[in-house]
């Protein structure tokens, strides 16, 4: 959106100085489509100076399978054991809880 906001200001701009010839009483058409330039110049290269001047990401397509996939290796990695906690333990605990009862009261 901002991209087609700079494209019109610039093009407006452009309009009002090179292709008007008539004129309004109290207002310098061609200072009008100047400054209709420089804004539009302005909110081109804002997000580009916003973002460092870094280039652009390169995307790459991927199949949804390949993100499932993806996603699923982490997963299990992540639940993987880990090297120093001794293998027989699962976690702390609480023999002081009985499961909920359920059925008739």
């Amino acid at each position: 959106m901002p991209m087609a906001g700079g494209v019109a200001l610039l093009t407006i701009g452009a309009i009002l100085i090179f292709a008007v010839t008539g004129s309004i009483r109290g207002i310098d058409l061609h200072a009008v489509g100047t400054i209709l330039m420089a804004a539009g110049a302005a909110v081109l290269l804002l997000p580009l100076v916003m973002r460092g001047m870094s280039p652009p990401k390169r995307w790459s397509a991927r199949s949804r399978q390949d993100a499932l996939d993806e996603a699923d290796d982490r997963r299990r990695n992540s639940a993987a054991p880990h090297h120093d906690s001794p293998p027989d333990t699962d976690g702390p605990t609480r023999p002081d809880r009985a499961p909920p009862r359920r059925g008739r009261r």
